[in-house]
């Protein structure tokens, strides 16, 4: 580290950084998440699996779990079936949504980035990738969580991961009977405006979230922005009242 570099010493949220540091002593992911599921075989639908990073994360915490991923993304899709057959969960070629139907997606050239959304080259927030994005449109199938719960006859869901690049809205939109059965949710929320018109979900999330009887639990993750010293992101997890 430069010696020219000075940290701050002033405390980040006055008389709450002790209980914080003691909350870092004592967390764990599996206490964590042990204290919103109930079950040690948990249904965990994954949606925006990527390339199958979160199957991996939950099979060391709960190896007798059933996990159900879902990317549209052809070339990610491979990657993501190699681990799924691994791991012996089911992976699925399909983009989630509000409705059952052919869309668009936009590929871009890190993997990651690509959604139902395109980058907005315009974004005020982006450290640079914006202007560069490809937004490569393919034609992708949709469908809905409620109706593939259906389809599969899943009634109960322990736990619904959602990071879906700014389409947040539209994967809860199509999956309002299964939330109700569902006991915690772990989304992605954009605040920035990278993709579309898009700026913040997350007002509408939080309005869909309270009529279905969810809390607001914890902020498990945020990204910060280095340029705008703004936040992009945040992860938030919600709990479902009723369990």
């Amino acid at each position: 580290m430069s010696e020219n570099v000075v940290l701050p010493t002033a405390p980040k949220c006055g008389s709450s950084d002790a209980r914080n540091l003691e909350y870092e002593s004592n967390f764990s992911t599996k206490k964590f998440f042990d204290s919103l599921i109930s079950s040690s075989n948990p249904i965990i639908l994954d949606v925006g699996a990527h390339r199958g990073e979160t199957i991996k994360f939950f099979k060391e915490f709960y190896p007798d779990s059933s996990i159900f991923s879902f990317e549209p993304e052809p070339t990610n899709f491979i990657e993501l079936q190699k681990v799924a057959v691994a791991y012996r969960t089911r992976a699925f070629n399909v983009a989630v949504g509000e409705s059952v139907e052919t869309c668009v997606f936009y590929q871009q050239d890190i993997t990651h980035l690509g959604g139902l959304l395109p980058i907005n080259e315009g974004s005020k927030d982006s450290l640079g990738y914006a202007k560069k994005a490809k937004n490569r449109e393919i034609v992708v199938e949709k469908t809905t969580l409620d109706l593939f719960c259906k389809n599969e006859n899943i009634s109960r869901v322990n736990l619904l991961k959602i990071d879906v690049q700014g389409f947040e809205v539209g994967v809860l939109e199509g999956a309002m009977q299964i939330l109700r059965n569902t006991e915690c949710v772990t989304v992605e929320v954009s605040l920035y405006d990278f993709y579309g018109n898009h700026t913040s979900s997350l007002l509408k999330i939080e309005t869909i979230m309270e009529k279905l009887g969810f809390e607001m639990w914890d902020i498990s993750k945020l990204s910060k922005n280095p340029m705008n010293f703004r936040t992009d992101w945040l992860e938030i997890v919600y709990r479902n009242r009723a369990f």
